[in-house]
């Protein structure tokens, strides 16, 4: 916690003299947002399962949003985190490690890709992907569209010109 403290502190006078912010600010202990920093010195440190993450000095926490956070079961690995408090909630932010997954593209063919009219797109390889402005649901979304911005249109039209056929009857009623 703390070399993570000083840290921050040294990249905030850094970017202070390279001019691309202004002063730190002192952050009081009590006011800041911040509460507590954890880094993963062992290997059993820092564990995240579906509903509960390990952090070092509170052991295991109960998380309220699950499957936010990637588990270690996974085969990925927390290094820090930080636990801060906002209108009275807890809430945690964690730096993840992700395996390097290879992906193995040995195949130096290109491929072709035709733009078509009736169809959007026709592959090298024979697949073809459909024009879904051409479908029968989008055109009668569409349609309904048109529809309800002309109704709507006219209510507008009739209300700017103050002509609320409603007000006038009830104006009409209250005379007689």
């Amino acid at each position: 916690a703390v070399k993570k403290s000083i840290e921050d502190g040294c990249t905030a006078f850094t970017r202070f003299f390279k001019h691309q912010s202004d002063f730190p600010k002192f952050k009081k202990k009590g006011k800041s947002d911040v509460k507590m920093y954890f880094v993963r010195n062992n290997p059993k440190d820092c564990q995240c399962e579906r509903h509960r993450l390990k952090i070092p000095t509170l052991g295991w926490i109960r998380i309220k949003e699950k499957g936010y956070i990637p588990t270690t079961k996974d085969g990925y690995m927390i290094r820090s985190g930080t636990v801060s408090v906002k209108a009275g909630r807890f809430y945690v932010s964690v730096l993840v490690e992700i395996p390097d997954v290879n992906i193995d593209n040995s195949s130096n063919e290109g491929i072709g890709i035709d733009l078509g009219l009736k169809d959007f797109a026709i592959i090298s390889n024979g697949k073809t992907y459909r024009n879904i402005n051409k479908s029968a649901g989008l055109k009668k979304l569409e349609k309904q569209l048109i529809r309800e911005q002309r109704s709507l249109s006219r209510k507008y039209e009739s209300l700017k010109k103050g002509e609320s056929t409603q007000r006038a009857n009830i104006q009409k009623q209250k005379l007689k």
